[in-house]
């Protein structure tokens, strides 16, 4: 009676069950290109797989330049504006994204040899690289479309459709023509120029383009988009001096003995990320909603917060004890990678928990206090993982824990402030 009971409440729950099918969606996106990353390091060498590494590094930073990081706004102009005006704004966005990638293509041009040659890397990779991200944003984008329409079917049909293609070349480039970590890149590069083209063709299906140039509509856009480079560019400053550091002081073993910890980490945040895009479509309208009382929207908002909380620990749980065993089984050189990663699941976990508060400083476009926490703390983890890194990695996966558990705080604290600010419950308990 009692798991009936529970399976039914469960099964009630539609933030729940459709935050359990996006995660899944997600995760079949995702996760493939980390079982994509088991299968390539099966067949290349731990010092390969740190220059794949590397490039992926380089491909991240671009990312966050193309378009000024303003495809976030694409959601927040969903909820908040007319549908005629999301529309403007939706061929503003597209519009910097275009502008953006050809004058990070002139740049790319323009680098000397030996700046290249710092990066570690090529000048036909660097355009890669380019590519690669821009196609991924759009086809972000488009799934960021589908999930706020709340379109469950077309979601995972995009996403399955990502998978297979991926896992398709990638077997082709890699395994069949023998071209190595390089055949993962000629993977990714193919793959994102048919899913970018055919999400711009979706777009244009949907008739989401209306033009109607504004300088005030550009200008809040931008806005919002800026302080969230430095925002974004955490992750880079992190994971990715975080490998050039590595590599200064030790091996691109070592580089793909952390590199591939980190990746295995990676699955929990993206099981974090796959179920906060639904959990943001609910505080958004829980947010949004003005028919209901303050004092409903905090109880509403801490059920969903503790709901989603339990689902995090319970799913990094169960990851956890299944992949230490399958990386002792199928990749036995890559063993060495496992005591990095129990330290790392920590960060992982914090960072859901992440999830859960920066929300609320999205939907208030609190971007910039966001910026002052995130970016600060980077340098935080920059300034120690320059100091401590040396001396061992497994100080390197602690700054890790610690830095986004300052995070946390400093974010959780900030998204209760702009809650009491914006949803008062003293000033409407004496109306």
């Amino acid at each position: 009676m009692t798991i009936t009971s529970l399976f039914q409440r469960v099964s009630s729950n539609k933030t729940l069950v459709n935050g359990s099918l996006y995660s899944l969606f997600s995760f079949l996106g995702q996760g493939c290109n980390f079982l994509i990353l088991i299968l390539v390091a099966g067949y290349i060498l731990p010092a390969d797989y740190g220059k794949l590494s590397i490039f992926s590094t380089i491909a991240t930073f671009m990312g966050y330049f193309i378009g000024l990081s303003t495809y976030g706004y694409v959601s927040i102009s969903y909820f908040r504006e007319t549908y005629s005006v999301f529309k403007k704004d939706f061929t503003a966005i597209f519009f910097i994204h275009i502008l953006s990638l050809l004058v990070l293509a002139l740049v790319a041009t323009l680098l000397t040899d030996n700046m290249v040659k710092a990066l570690e890397t090529t000048r036909p990779l660097l355009f890669y690289a380019l590519i690669i991200s821009f196609g991924n944003i759009l086809f972000n984008i488009h799934q960021d479309y589908l999930r706020i329409q709340e379109r469950l079917k077309s979601y995972g049909i995009w996403s399955i459709t990502n998978v297979l293609l991926n896992f398709v070349l990638t077997l082709t480039f890699v395994i069949l023509l023998k071209q190595g970590w390089l055949g993962r890149i000629d993977a990714q590069l193919v793959g994102m120029l048919i899913l970018g083209l055919l999400a711009v063709v979706s777009f244009w299906h949907s008739k989401l383009f209306s033009v109607d140039f504004s300088w005030k509509r550009y200008k809040t856009i931008v806005l919002f988009g800026l302080p969230m480079i430095p925002h974004l560019a955490t992750i880079w400053i992190k994971q990715g001096l975080d490998r050039y550091i590595i590599n200064y002081h030790y091996t691109t073993y070592e580089v793909g003995i952390f590199s591939f910890a980190i990746s295995l980490v990676t699955v929990i945040v993206m099981i974090g990320s796959a179920f906060n895009a639904t959990n943001s479509v609910t505080l958004y309208q829980i947010l949004g909603n003005k028919t209901t009382s303050n004092v409903e929207k905090h109880m509403a908002l801490r059920r969903q917060t503790k709901t989603i909380a339990l689902v995090y620990i319970a799913a990094s749980a169960a990851y956890v004890l299944c992949i230490v065993p399958i990386c002792y089984l199928a990749l036995p050189k890559y063993t060495p990678a496992i005591p990095y990663f129990l330290i790392l699941c920590g960060y992982g976990l914090l960072q859901c928990f992440y999830f859960l508060y920066c929300n609320y400083m999205f939907f208030y476009k609190e971007t910039k206090q966001l910026m002052y926490i995130t970016f600060g703390s980077s340098l935080l983890h920059l300034t120690l993982s320059l100091l401590l890194t040396q001396y061992s990695l497994y100080l390197t996966a602690i700054i890790y824990v610690l830095v986004q558990a300052a995070i946390l705080v400093l974010v959780r604290h900030y998204a209760h402030r702009i809650l009491q600010q914006n949803l008062p419950l003293s000033v409407q308990s004496h109306s």
